[in-house]
């Protein structure tokens, strides 16, 4: 194994965290390219430099998708004549400080690569949902399947950090009943913009020289950023043309809001006047609910029960 590749079992999650922090690992990657669904390059930067782990709320299709990994990766190595195990490792490169944690690794029923003892490829897990597959996984002419690029970058790195291994499979099971197979190689022209990408990050954390935000995607994180004020301290800014051309915004903004807010309360009004009492109203291509939620018993006292008003969309086609 190369001198600068560690690999680590942790005990338990505290440590396998603990050792994250440490790089980039191969599921953050992704925000280096500005590919990330979950975090962007400048929040990752600061996060890194304050050696703080980033907080990430796991929804409960990612919990289920967690319970049930082990029985789709039992199924994925009986359909195809694979041995398999939990890879439990967390791999690093110490020199470039990028990491990796792996789902499966195959140990038998790859043709012609079947070594004892040794691991021979590895399985990356995916249980997606029907519509998330649909409109985010790529499905070529010849009938192949390209994951989203975040995927395609974690397994790339993942065979950087495996530089023995030469096969992997993304095993996605859609909708819980339709599974796909796609086959994996390292590809070095990737792997090689990976390692230059993450050593540039790490100079850059150096040198203290953050990224440019994307204040549409970073805004909620930046107010947390900067969530502190100074007692006392006072900003001359009366020079500065562009913070009174953004104060400017920020009021015409909240005057948008303000008049969006009226129009919305208006139409709901004008609705309840024509549905009155129906608990739901159907329209073409439209459907308005206003179901009644409630009495709510709260401590000490008793909320009276609302109409829970919502309108739902259909498709242009499936109104056509």
């Amino acid at each position: 194994m190369n001198r600068m590749l560690e690999k680590h079992v942790p005990k338990d999650r505290d440590e396998w965290l603990s050792l994250r922090l440490r790089d980039v690992t191969s599921t953050e990657v992704a925000a280096l390219f500005g590919l990330s669904p979950y975090i962007t390059l400048f929040e990752l930067w600061h996060w890194k430099k304050q050696g703080v782990i980033p907080p990430f709320e796991e929804n409960e299709r990612m919990r289920w998708g967690k319970r049930l990994e082990p029985a789709i990766a039992a199924q994925f190595a009986e359909d195809h004549g694979w041995k398999i195990r939990p890879k439990n490792e967390y791999i690093r490169h110490t020199g470039l400080r990028m990491g990796a944690s792996f789902d499966f690794a195959i140990v038998e029923g790859i043709a012609g690569t079947d070594i004892p003892g040794r691991d021979i490829g590895f399985l990356e897990i995916k249980n997606v949902d029907y519509m998330v597959f649909k409109n985010e996984w790529i499905a070529n002419d010849d009938g192949t399947y390209e994951a989203p690029p975040h995927i395609e970058l974690q397994v790339q790195q993942q065979f950087a950090l495996e530089p023995n291994l030469s096969e992997a499979y993304i095993g996605v099971l859609v909708g819980g009943n339709t599974p796909y197979k796609l086959p994996r190689a390292p590809n070095p022209t990737i792997i090689e913009k990976i390692r230059a990408k993450v050593a540039e990050f790490w100079i850059s954390i150096e040198e203290n020289r953050p990224p440019p935000p994307d204040f549409k995607r970073d805004a909620r994180f930046i107010a947390s950023l900067y969530s502190h004020s100074e007692p006392g301290s006072v900003l001359e800014a009366a020079d500065d043309v562009e913070l009174a051309t953004l104060a400017e915004g920020y009021r015409y903004a909240g005057e948008q809001e303000k008049a969006a807010k009226l129009m919305k309360d208006t139409a709901k009004a004008q609705i309840l006047m024509r549905i009155k009492d129906a608990e739901k109203a159907l329209g073409r291509g439209f459907t308005i609910s206003a179901g009644l939620r409630g009495p709510v018993v709260v401590p000490e006292h008793e909320r009276a029960g609302f109409r829970d008003f919502r309108i739902s969309w259909k498709k242009i086609k499936e109104v056509l």
